[in-house]
């Protein structure tokens, strides 16, 4: 029996910022390792990043003419067995034989409708929806994913199957480096994220604001989104002006990979005020670096975080705040306990895991 062909939409690769790109990264990688495989990379051609309205509205137009059109194309013309799409979206015809695998990373673009362009949002759900109609199967990213994708699109559980995917592979010189700068001379609290509205910011910073330490900082690294419904920076900047925390508050913009463990591993904490995730793969990072970790109760993050971290409303800043000032006291033997979590999580939650489900699903288990 020859090697499995499975194709791989790698548009996301040139088009998105942080969590389907890291999806797409990391499966790619753990693909290539299989000797079973072969693997088929399809890309669009003329990707780019678009900046302005009218580059959106062409960077749509491509979209559609890519998931529909050339795409499905080029996945018969390699011949490919299974052909996996990362950003929600499968082919739904021109496909003959071949298997498609949709990825669902969550049902934030049903259940926060405010954060998306009407228009977008419309066609978006409508390829989506099509698309996982004619599905082999539909994958997903936590069982809080899975439970909502049922509840909001109507897809039956048993087409849907949960992959444990892992955190994002941070391995460089500067994190093997005794002698690389800190960050920041003080200490601080980190948060790594792209600037969305969902991710709960200005409640974080007014939670910071509470806290007793003068002295403790606050570093969010992460640039603003492609998408100016989902731009939080104006509000974010507006509440560190009118708490005077400029020199408390400090927005890193995009970190690269090569610098980003340096923030990890100096941090004093990690916290995650999201308010909805459909998984959450910076829990996981921070948990590579055994960070306390104080994390939003919504959405899929308690699936995620168990036992390897404290929770909190992320509505009720004062609770926030309560609940980060207690992260910052804990006594070594808690702190021993949560890592027990966080080890436990980082075990279960991985990219081997996840391909390895992957193929299960493709072998019909």
């Amino acid at each position: 029996m020859g090697k499995l062909r499975v194709g791989f939409d790698c548009r996301d690769l040139f088009i998105a910022q942080t969590g389907t790109r890291t999806f797409s990264e990391e499966l790619l990688d753990e693909i290539r390792k299989d000797p079973m495989v072969e693997l088929v990379p399809l890309s669009p051609s003329g990707v780019i990043l678009p900046k302005g309205l009218v580059s959106k509205a062409f960077a749509h137009i491509q979209f559609i003419v890519w998931k529909v059109f050339l795409l499905p194309l080029m996945a018969r013309q390699t011949k490919v067995d299974f052909l996996i799409c990362p950003d929600y979206v499968a082919p739904f015809w021109f496909l003959g034989r071949i298997k498609t695998l949709p990825v669902f990373h969550g049902c934030n673009i049903w259940e926060l409708p405010q954060n998306y362009n009407s228009v977008w949002r419309l066609y978006f759900s409508f390829l989506a929806r099509l698309g996982q109609r004619r599905a082999f199967r539909v994958l997903t990213v936590s069982s809080f994913s899975k439970r909502k994708l049922t509840e909001v699109l109507g897809i039956p559980a048993s087409r849907i199957t949960v992959m444990p995917i892992g955190a994002k592979t941070l391995e460089k010189a500067a994190d093997r480096s005794d002698n690389a700068e800190r960050p920041l001379s003080g200490e601080y609290i980190l948060h790594v994220g792209v600037l969305d509205k969902r991710k709960n910011l200005p409640a974080l910073i007014k939670a910071f604001s509470l806290l007793p330490d003068q002295q403790l900082h606050l570093v969010l690294v992460g640039g603003r989104p492609s998408k100016i419904f989902m731009d939080s920076y104006p509000e974010i900047q507006a509440t560190v002006d009118e708490l005077n925390l400029t020199d408390r508050v400090h927005l890193m913009g995009y970190v690269s990979d090569d610098r980003l463990p340096l923030f990890y591993k100096h941090a004093k904490a990690y916290v995650f005020p999201s308010v909805y995730e459909g998984f959450g793969i910076p829990v996981l990072e921070a948990f590579q670096y055994h960070l306390p970790l104080a994390a939003s109760g919504s959405a899929s993050l308690p699936e995620v975080v168990g036992t390897g971290g404290m929770l909190f409303d992320p509505g009720d800043i004062k609770q926030m705040a309560g609940v980060i000032e207690r992260l910052l006291a804990l006594t070594p033997v808690e702190l021993d306990l949560l890592r027990c979590g966080q080890m436990k999580a980082l075990s279960h939650y991985s990219w081997p895991n996840a391909w390895n489900t992957v193929k299960e699903v493709m072998n019909g288990k």
